[in-house]
């Protein structure tokens, strides 16, 4: 009864540990999802592409070191057979080589007990110069025997060195194989894995590319509504015209608001930015995706907080003319500017509550909160202008 409990405790911990080791894994990878999330969409492109040259050099030396290994399976197949071999040889040359061991030491032994049967003071006679004599003979023979045993010893010595040195040549042989063995199985591991972190940040662009294309079509459509960007059919004649000419090149134009022709450069006096601190995570203009070859026009930047829940700020003094939560650009407000300018902020969590459509705001007001990512989108009469070009 004890042994069972301590059987089940052990295998409890074991699964246990198992299950923990699993869960470690599975945050490890939600974590690293969460930063690629995080990235700009053209750093995870490059991103992308740099893993692809990757797993390419990983698929070209598993093909190498798999060519390798089956090559060596064969001899290493007639190493193990002549390795087996050579272990039974040198067992039965080191039974022999002890016999002989055994069969000096009685040569040496009767040897010496004839020596001693010669006294140091005999007095010679004809018996004991004929036992004399008898000993000498004797002692050659032992000389001739001693002579040829350690010869044989000496023979049986060398065998066992030549067969112990192509055992360790062998072991060596068979380790070296066993090590690439376990050098690839370690590479389709990498690989195994280095295919799912691919997969997982293919998903994430695709997710993030769809996603920058839905954003952009409904602003556009808000702008649309809001009659503060016209699309006009000569225009998109036109435009469609051009790049009927162009060669495509295999690139894909995607979305309605890919317009050269909106675009025009701000020639008012430069304004604060609408975050304090940030970096430009996403920039205006034309964006040729390298993964799937798709051409998209930014008609807005991002701007990325370098602090949580930060204010934004309305750049130009100006007229709401939109605040609300929107499905898929969350919290969005527009602001009527002078000289035929809006302001568009995008991605809000937060609208001030002082911000309401029809109220005049001031330069410098704070108009909303965003965790982390806000778009911000510049008009002119139905052209878009690059909002780095107004903010200092």
């Amino acid at each position: 009864m004890k042994k069972c409990f301590w059987l089940f405790l052990f295998s409890f911990s074991i699964l246990f540990a198992n299950e923990i080791a699993q869960k470690q894994k599975d945050i490890k990878e939600n974590e690293r999802v969460v930063k690629q999330l995080s990235k700009k969409l053209e750093d995870l492109a490059d991103e992308i592409l740099e893993n692809e040259k990757n797993l390419k050099k990983i698929a070209n030396e598993i093909n190498i070191l798999s060519s390798k290994t089956s090559k060596l399976e064969s001899s290493v197949r007639n190493q193990i057979k002549s390795l087996e071999q050579l272990n039974v040889q040198n067992k039965e040359l080191l039974k022999n080589k002890n016999k002989i061991e055994g069969k000096l030491i009685d040569l040496i032994a009767k040897d010496f007990a004839y020596d001693l049967a010669i006294p140091k003071n005999y007095i010679e006679s004809e018996d004991s110069i004929i036992v004399l004599e008898m000993i000498e003979n004797l002692d050659k023979i032992f000389k001739d025997n001693f002579y040829q045993i350690s010869k044989d010893y000496e023979d049986i010595s060398k065998k066992i060195e030549e067969k112990q040195t192509q055992i360790t040549i062998i072991n060596t042989n068979l380790k070296s194989y066993k090590n690439q063995i376990d050098e690839l199985k370690n590479l389709r591991k990498k690989q195994e894995q280095e295919i799912a972190k691919q997969r997982t940040d293919k998903e994430i662009y695709t997710r993030k590319l769809s996603n920058l294309q839905v954003q952009q079509q409904e602003l556009r459509q808000t702008l649309n509504k809001l009659k503060i960007i016209k699309e006009k059919e000569e225009e998109k004649k036109v435009t469609q015209k051009i790049d009927e000419k162009k060669p495509s090149n295999n690139i894909k134009q995607v979305g309605s608001s890919y317009q050269t022709s909106s675009v025009k450069s701000y020639s008012g006096v430069k304004t604060i930015a609408p975050l304090e601190s940030y970096i430009v995570k996403q920039k205006f203009g034309n964006y040729i995706d390298p993964i799937y070859n798709i051409k998209i026009y930014n008609e807005n930047v991002v701007l990325k907080s370098n602090t949580a829940n930060a204010a934004v700020r309305n750049v130009l003094d100006g007229k709401v003319v939109f605040a609300k939560a929107t499905p898929t650009l969350k919290k969005v407000i527009i602001v009527e500017n002078k000289n035929g300018i809006h302001t568009i902020y995008a991605h809000l969590d937060k609208i001030a509550p002082g911000v309401k459509v029809g109220r005049n705001i001031k330069k410098g007001y704070i108009i909303g909160r965003v965790e982390s990512d806000l778009t911000f989108e510049v008009t002119q009469k139905n052209f878009h202008i690059n909002p780095l070009e107004m903010i200092r």
